[in-house]
C-alpha cells in the first residue's frame, strides 16, 4: 500500500531500510524519492553493498512537489543539517497538510514560512542543552549536536513552535527525542 518512500538524508537512523542487501523498496517495487545529494552519496557509499534499481530512484529538487497515486502530494524543502542536501517534507491530502521537520540545526525564516499553520506537524525537539553539555559524549559530538547544522534543543523547538502553531494546527508530534 506504499506509493513511495521519501528520504530526508543519509544518516543511518533515517535510512535503515536502504542499507539492506535488498532494500525494502527494491523488494516491493516502491519508488524512493530523495535529493540529488542523497543519490550521489548513495552511489559513493551504498551501491556496492545493497542494490536499488535505477528505475526506482527518484531525484527531487528543493520545493518540488510529487503527486502520488490516489491524490496525496509531497513537497520537499531544504533544511539546515550536516548532510548531503537534506530535505524535510510537507504532505497534502484532502485539505490536510502535514509537515515533517526533524534533524534541524536551526529554523530559518524560509522553513517557518513552509511549516507555519499546517494542520499536522512532526517536529524535532531533540535535547536539553545543559544535559547535552554534561552527557559525557565526545566534545566533537556535543559541538555537532549544538551547532547550527545539528539538532534543535527543546528550548529552540518551543520558541519555533510558538511561531508555527496557529488556529489551523490540530496536532504537533515531537520527534527525534534523545534518550540521553
Amino acid at each position: 500500500d506504499l506509493a513511495g518512500l521519501f528520504i530526508t538524508h543519509e544518516h543511518s537512523d533515517h535510512i535503515k531500510s536502504m542499507c539492506l542487501r535488498t532494500p525494502v523498496s527494491q523488494k516491493y517495487g516502491i519508488p524512493v524519492y530523495a535529493s540529488a545529494g542523497f543519490w550521489d552519496w548513495y552511489e559513493d557509499n551504498m551501491a556496492c553493498s545493497c542494490y536499488l534499481e535505477r528505475d526506482l530512484r527518484r531525484v527531487m529538487d528543493p520545493f518540488e512537489t510529487v503527486m502520488l497515486p490516489g491524490g496525496p502530494s509531497v513537497t520537499a524543502f531544504p533544511k539546515p543539517h550536516d548532510a548531503a542536501e537534506p530535505f524535510g517534507f510537507v504532505v497534502e491530502y484532502s485539505g490536510e497538510r502535514a509537515g515533517f521537520a526533524m534533524d534541524l540545526g536551526h529554523v530559518p525564516d524560509r522553513i517557518e514560512g513552509v511549516l507555519k499553520g499546517l494542520t499536522h506537524l512532526v517536529f524535532e525537539s531533540n535535547h536539553d542543552v545543559d544535559m547535552e553539555k554534561q552527557s559525557g559524549r565526545p566534545y566533537y559530538l556535543i559541538r555537532r549536536v549544538l551547532g547550527d547544522l545539528g539538532h534543535l534543543s527543546n528550548d529552540q523547538a518551543a520558541t519555533s513552535l510558538a511561531r508555527l502553531v496557529t488556529k489551523d494546527t490540530r496536532q504537533v508530534i515531537l520527534a527525534h527525542l534523545s534518550l540521553d
